[in-house]
């Protein structure tokens, strides 16, 4: 995969550094060293890809955890960074090239358009810079009002906290972990709904990331279903950890939450991940035989269509799910926003509605393949139900 980003990205490479040279012999003298600075700083972004491939060539296989973690930051700041310039060098050649049709200097005009080039360098560097830290490092709280039909007047104003994705590895330890505890805590949620993805990968993480995940307090509980990486580090291995932490984990089944003598909360967790795609049999057996609780949720790591149809016809309240971590890298290139996961799903990140039936996606708090976030923070969504 990060081969095929950096291949992606190498147009755009290639006319940044041709751009960049072109301009610095309009303003440098052709000897000066400067006029290799900037095009040597697009350049440097394929240092992560090459070492790779060249690690691949020696070693037979590729294990990108066991590279500096710079060279990692590096290359995927890279990537939004070179689209990002790339726009607006474009925009401005084409104001350069409008401008010298209607205008007869044309050696001043590519002067300065020369000039804003690098101006325009230093200036997306500095705020692609600022706004990836602020992304990849600060926890958001959303809050969703959420009107739910038939709602019980003594339910109304209920908190749901909806997380996904910890994705427990080097980059998210025990401390990312604990601050986004502390951050669903504060909200005091009545009960709190985890999509999935307890870690990245193995085994390492699952006790610690249990552990941290374990402080969560909601009096009605914390409840969580399976996730991709969840299910190939040993489900069984995650399903242990939690149940230390006291919280279910839900799969393939329904969980009834009794909140007092009338009123009910239904969990219908669903086991819906690359490697075990949920039976369409099994979900309508479940949705059918849910009975007539107070408040119906249904649960999954991803939202698929026939957990929507099976929802709908059974009347569920909402679908919760994760996943996508919201697109987590959103590229920008001229005026659009690109993400791998907007390939994959139209259900990124947010609030949907399938007819009546609404779908929340959070962005989690982990990563996967890059350790950076653009555009997709870290989320913890209190969802406050109201009645219509």
């Amino acid at each position: 995969m990060t081969l095929l980003v950096a291949l992606l990205m190498l147009p755009a490479v290639l006319y940044l550094i041709w751009r960049y040279r072109y301009s610095s012999r309009i303003l440098l003298p052709e000897s000066s060293g400067w006029s290799f600075t900037l095009p040597m700083i697009v350049g440097s972004f394929y240092l992560f890809p090459a070492a790779a491939l060249v690690y691949f060539y020696i070693v037979g296989d590729i294990d990108i955890l066991k590279f500096p973690k710079l060279l990692t930051y590096w290359f995927w700041f890279g990537l939004v960074f070179v689209f990002q310039l790339t726009t607006w060098v474009l925009i401005a050649d084409g104001i350069q090239l409008i401008a010298s049709f209607v205008s007869d200097q044309r050696q001043t005009i590519k002067y300065l358009f020369a000039q804003s080039l690098f101006v325009l360098f230093v200036i997306i560097f500095c705020f692609t810079g600022w706004k990836t830290y602020r992304d990849t490092t600060q926890v958001e709280v959303n809050n969703v009002t959420l009107p739910v039909k038939n709602l019980p007047e003594k339910m109304n104003g209920f908190r749901i906290v909806h997380i996904t994705d910890i994705q427990g590895d080097e980059y998210t330890g025990r401390r990312e972990i604990a601050n986004y505890v502390d951050k669903i805590n504060k909200e005091q949620p009545d009960i709190v709904v985890f999509t999935g993805d307890l870690i990245s990968y193995g085994t390492d993480f699952i006790k610690s990331s249990a552990e941290e995940f374990g402080r969560t307090a909601a009096p009605l509980g914390t409840y969580a279903v399976v996730g991709d990486h969840d299910y190939w580090a040993g489900t069984e291995n995650v399903e242990k950890a939690l149940q230390q932490e006291n919280i279910p984990l839900l799969k393939d089944e329904n969980y009834t939450i009794e909140v007092d003598s009338s009123i009910s909360v239904l969990i219908t967790g669903v086991t819906e991940v690359y490697s075990k795609s949920s039976s369409p049999a099994v979900v309508d057996s479940l949705t059918e035989t849910a009975g007539a609780a107070t408040l119906k949720i249904l649960s999954s790591h991803q939202v698929k269509d026939h957990l929507i149809q099976s929802s709908k016809n059974s009347n569920y309240d909402m679908i919760l799910a994760g996943h996508t971590h919201g697109g987590q890298i959103h590229v920008p290139f001229l005026g659009m926003r690109f993400s791998a996961a907007g390939r994959e799903t139209p259900y990124v990140g947010g609030l949907y509605r399938e007819d009546n039936l609404p779908i929340h996606v959070n962005n989690g708090l982990g990563f996967t393949l890059a350790p950076i976030r653009y555009d997709a923070p870290p989320e913890v969504t209190v969802i406050e139900l109201s009645t219509e």
